[in-house]
């Protein structure tokens, strides 16, 4: 028996503001805690991926794109990334179960 296919998409909490720097970074300011959080120009790319997608998964597909990278080097430092952001109360995460829509229709 196999478990349905889990599908995660991601979300930027209210409280939280987030500001791109020009130096391809970003800040983030949790205005719950008033903490600050920073990444890099890799943390940046993978952030701006999540939020200009619908899923998890589009999200890897596109830096695959983008980037010369090991698919399971990419999931691993994407998922590490969402883990570390969620815990911070900067990012929330949904999962929800069933079939991937089609983006054709078919």
């Amino acid at each position: 028996m196999s478990d349905p296919q889990v599908h995660r998409s991601v979300s930027r909490p209210d409280h939280v503001l987030v500001q791109h720097l020009p130096d391809d970074e970003s800040v983030f300011l949790d205005l719950e805690s008033e903490r600050y959080f920073g990444l890099d120009g890799t943390g940046t790319a993978m952030w701006k991926a999540l939020m200009e997608t619908n899923s998890v998964d589009e999200a890897v597909d596109r830096l695959l794109r983008e980037f010369e990278v090991d698919p399971e080097t990419l999931r691993h430092d994407l998922t590490h990334l969402i883990g570390e952001l969620s815990q911070r109360g900067l990012l929330r995460v949904d999962e929800r179960q069933g079939a991937t829509p089609s983006a054709d229709g078919g």
